[in-house]
């Protein structure tokens, strides 16, 4: 099984782009299943970046179409006003591990290439911050019971520890362990110990030239000290495609390879 692993889409423009892409990448490099992180496909509101983003159900129904297989999300997964609706899919996760009546489903399966391959989404304390609780991600990740190791986690995190962390406490079990939510592309694609591939963060789909595909001016301004409220706008770079290849066997061992492009 060939598995493309996507890192956050960030914003419409984005969204559209990869749309246009994803097909010829499929047909080209031989993918079986695309996974996306697209927790930031949608700009809910422009006055908060730490709030305003979300996957709407266009946006869903757009990656969806264009060969997505299974959407991931994390801290921004309930952002965006129809957030219910989106979070219904069967196909769509949001973090496994958060605490509370929220809409969504963080675990997925899906055949393949004659393989079933699981899908969890986890998320860190240093990604939830004061908005949402979570529990123990490798507690949840180890109250699932699963039988065979055709797994890939998304860990979505700010902290590399965390995710280093989860990643050698499941190496062996799961295929990969694959981090999101910073933006920022992992040099290193590790194979663990025992066998599990492990990417520190797998970038983004979104705009160069800002931060974390934001104009830098929003958060210039606040380290500047000026706190009344004021708009963000995303930043006007070329499109980044930040993602991992990953060849998977019957038996769960995997390789990986970085996935990247400009757009």
């Amino acid at each position: 099984m060939r598995v493309l692993f996507l890192g956050d889409v960030v914003g419409a423009h984005a969204l559209v782009t990869l749309a246009h892409a994803l097909p010829v990448w499929r047909r080209d490099h031989g993918f079986d299943v695309v996974i996306a992180n697209a927790e930031n496909a949608t700009v809910s509101r422009d006055d908060d970046p730490r709030r305003g983003f979300g996957m709407s159900m266009k946006a869903i129904e757009t990656l969806l179409e264009a060969g997505v297989d299974i959407i991931t999300g994390g801290n921004h997964s309930w952002d965006a006003p129809d957030c219910d609706s989106a979070l219904d899919s069967a196909r769509v996760l949001r973090p496994h591990n958060v605490v509370g009546a929220l809409a969504g489903r963080g675990v997925a399966q899906f055949t393949a290439a004659g393989q079933t391959l699981t899908i969890i989404n986890l998320m860190g304390a240093s990604a939830a911050g004061e908005r949402y609780t979570v529990s123990n991600p490798l507690a949840a990740f180890e109250a699932l019971e699963l039988r065979d190791r055709n797994v890939i986690v998304d860990f979505h995190s700010d902290s590399v520890t965390e995710k280093q962390t989860f990643a050698h406490a499941v190496d062996g079990r799961v295929s990969a362990v694959i981090g999101t939510h910073t933006h920022e592309p992992s040099l290193l694609v590790q194979t663990l110990p025992h066998g599990t591939v492990f990417v520190a963060d797998a970038g983004m789909v979104g705009p160069q030239g800002g931060v974390q595909g934001i104009d830098p001016l929003f958060y210039v301004h606040e380290m500047s000290g000026f706190r009344e409220p004021h708009s963000f706008e995303l930043a006007r770079g070329p499109l980044f495609v930040g993602g991992i290849a990953l060849d998977i066997t019957a038996d769960g061992t995997a390789t990986g390879e970085r996935f990247a492009a400009t757009l």
